[in-house]
């Protein structure tokens, strides 16, 4: 993955460097991209603005990638637009660009919300949050990923999104940069041949990951959740893979995690083309550190004194800046992991 990471610089797409992504900035680029995508309008959203599906690669084996379901969760739409700046470039990567492209055929959804992203929030115009949507498809977004899903019928979904700075990968002292999931297909959680493909191809990455980020991977919880759309596209018998961007130290609009999901994702469509994680195993997919929420603080105070109704109290306490877009992260900080490092030191 360090191959990816080295470049990503070169093809970094300018212009999209915050963490609010609009509509206007992903269509001016859309209209941008070489002949070598085939771009077509897909759907409305309830706003009425377009929502756009862009297609390369001839290879036999669909991948399905779609971003910011979330309208507050850019940090993959940006990515895609340096995915697409790699793709179309012609360089000393051409000999993995044409094994690569032509065993795969893309499509990409860079923006599945724009009416959220308008106005910087999770869900769309309607207040309904798209990825409870996979089954009654009341949102016209839902019916363009449903619909889509159905007649490219992908082999591979990647389903990208972003979650806050606070979550840790397990009880560690490390903030979960990147947490992945292969979602169940059903309630008892069985593992058909198609989740069996994700679990190993995210064991695969993650063994790239650790020597970028060590610890700093985490996994969903499996729990089934049947309204969402990793769950019912799983059931559809396509490889879903969860990726969600996190927090990273001093990175508040995730640059650093930016470069992070490009690796991730070449890296991805790398396995993929040449099979590389097939023969992964799945134990290491169920040692991944669950994702732990509200595992994290910006900075910790330790044995302050509070006075509540009367009644004194020795206590740590945990503060946060909050997920906003502006400013320093500077250390991050786990109780429970810092207790046990500092129980672990003490022998």
């Amino acid at each position: 993955m360090q191959r990816f990471l080295d470049i990503q610089a070169h093809y970094r797409e300018a212009g999209l460097d915050t963490r609010e992504v609009k509509h206007a900035q992903v269509v001016q680029r859309i209209a941008n991209l070489p002949p070598m995508f085939t771009v077509s309008p897909v759907g409305e959203s309830v706003e009425g603005r377009t929502i756009y599906g862009i297609r390369a690669g001839t290879g036999a084996t669909r991948v399905l990638l779609w971003s910011q379901m979330h309208g507050d969760e850019s940090t993959a739409t940006r990515t895609l637009f340096d995915v697409f700046n790699f793709l179309a470039a012609s360089d000393r990567h051409n000999r993995w660009r044409e094994k690569t492209m032509s065993q795969l055929s893309l499509c990409f959804i860079p923006m599945l919300n724009p009416d959220g992203a308008e106005c910087n929030r999770r869900e769309n115009a309607c207040g309904i949050d798209i990825n409870r949507d996979a089954r009654r498809c009341t949102t016209p977004e839902g019916r363009i990923l449903h619909n889509l899903t159905g007649t490219f019928a992908p082999h591979f979904s990647f389903n990208l999104h972003d979650q806050e700075s606070y979550y840790s990968a397990g009880a560690s002292p490390v903030p979960a940069t990147i947490a992945f999931l292969a979602p169940p297909a059903d309630i008892q959680e069985s593992i058909p041949d198609n989740r069996r493909r994700a679990m190993q191809l995210i064991v695969w990455l993650n063994r790239k990951l650790q020597a970028i980020i060590p610890h700093g991977v985490a996994k969903w919880s499996d729990a089934y959740e049947p309204r969402a759309f990793g769950e019912w596209s799983q059931a559809q018998h396509s490889a879903t893979i969860l990726v969600e961007s996190g927090g990273y130290y001093n990175d508040p609009q995730r640059e650093f995690v930016r470069k992070i999901h490009f690796g991730i994702l070449l890296e991805a469509l790398s396995a993929i083309a040449s099979f590389d994680y097939a023969g992964e195993p799945l134990s290491p997919y169920f040692a991944i550190p669950q994702n732990r929420e509200n595992g994290m603080f910006d900075s910790l105070q330790r044995q302050q004194t509070l006075t509540i109704h009367g009644t004194t109290y020795i206590t740590d306490i945990g503060f946060r800046k909050g997920e906003q877009f502006a400013g320093d992260f500077e250390s991050f900080g786990s109780l429970e992991a810092d207790e046990r490092m500092k129980a672990d030191e003490s022998g």
